[in-house]
């Protein structure tokens, strides 16, 4: 898991929250020196923040970054939450440092372990799909657990020595971009529009950064992919794997029968699901039998609330989901239809 240059010098983590903090505790446990800082005079990381300073071959600083040190180590692991263009990602580019995402480093440990994986990105909809997956597996009997932009840092599975057949994990652009060995057994591309536009100089880069989920594809994995959205087929052409397409529009390998209003899969398939049941909001009886799976009385009719709105301006809250891009507002066609859950991770 750990290349031998990293052995031989020191390892510089941006970013002191949840993912930060596992990633520094990760690599000291394997023996590497780490140099792990946060431009915030209080970093998310907490109490796990203090244990830092305790581990063998770690350095620690809060409320600044030391260039210095960044552009001479061996590697830059970055947190999810540190953008793009922040100085130290900056300085270490031009140093020629390798900068990774500590999606990455989690990833290529759990990998190691055996654990298998489901990746889902896409403009709109990763996170409630990613909370649906690690649902379904767990329903099926299957130890499972939502990782990624939501549920746990991969490094933090990895340095707890948890283990699970498989992980549902959500990753954005900026994550794909900085996570060379990422290979998901199954990916998951839920749509695209033009987002991040202040950080990307046009779409196509943008565009680009998501199709890295294909960058380590092989003949075993499977991709399920939107089939009402052009720019999905034409970003997954050419991907090894097993394609399979879910429409709103026409039969496809999971679609919705308009004529009788039902989900189906395939062509000749017996329907899953009535309309009613399908939506967005609670059904009684497919919400109760999903909380029976789940170990619940299934007595509760509430749908679950996954945020609070946060307090930024900008953000439209329809029927208390977040329209957290362009895209997703302009999919919001009535209350009660909101497509995001999120409080502000990239997508």
């Amino acid at each position: 898991m750990i290349p031998e240059p990293w052995r031989h010098g020191v390892v510089a983590v941006v970013g002191l929250g949840k993912s930060g903090v596992a990633a520094t505790e990760l690599l000291a446990r394997a023996g590497v020196r780490v140099y792990a800082s946060d431009a915030s005079d209080h970093p998310y990381g907490g109490d796990a923040l203090a244990s830092l300073g305790t581990l063998a071959g770690v350095s620690v600083d809060v409320g600044r970054h030391d260039l210095a040190r960044i552009r001479a180590a061996a590697a830059v692991i970055v947190s999810p939450g540190v953008p793009p263009e922040a100085a130290p990602l900056v300085a270490a580019r031009a140093a020629g440092v390798p900068v990774l995402s500590e999606v990455d480093l989690g990833f290529r440990a759990l990998a190691a372990a055996g654990m298998r994986s489901i990746a889902i990105t896409g403009t709109n909809g990763k996170t409630t799909t990613t909370a649906l997956v690690a649902h379904l597996l767990r329903a099926a009997g299957l130890e499972a657990e939502a990782a990624g932009n939501i549920g746990r840092p991969l490094a933090d599975i990895a340095v707890r020595g948890d283990h699970y057949a498989w992980l549902a994990i959500e990753v954005s652009s900026f994550q794909l971009h900085d996570s060379p060995h990422f290979a998901p057994d199954i990916g998951i591309l839920t749509n695209l529009a033009p987002d991040h536009l202040d950080r990307y100089p046009a779409v196509e880069a943008y565009y680009a950064d998501k199709r890295q989920l294909f960058r380590n594809a092989r003949d075993a994995n499977v991709w399920v992919l939107n089939g009402d959205d052009p720019a999905v087929l034409e970003l997954a052409a050419g991907a090894k794997g097993r394609r399979l397409l879910f429409s709103l529009a026409r039969p496809a390998d999971g679609w919705y029968d308009r004529a009788e209003r039902r989900l189906r899969l395939g062509g000749a398939s017996p329907a899953l699901l009535a309309r009613g049941c399908a939506r967005f909001g609670p059904c009684r009886t497919a919400w109760s039998r999903s909380a029976r799976w789940a170990g619940s009385s299934g007595s509760t009719t509430r749908r679950p609330r996954i945020s609070r709105p946060p307090s930024s301006p900008w953000r439209r809250w329809i029927g208390g989901s977040c329209c957290c891009s362009a895209a997703a507002t302009r999919a919001s066609r009535t209350p009660g239809s909101g497509r995001c859950s999120r409080s502000g991770a990239a997508s």
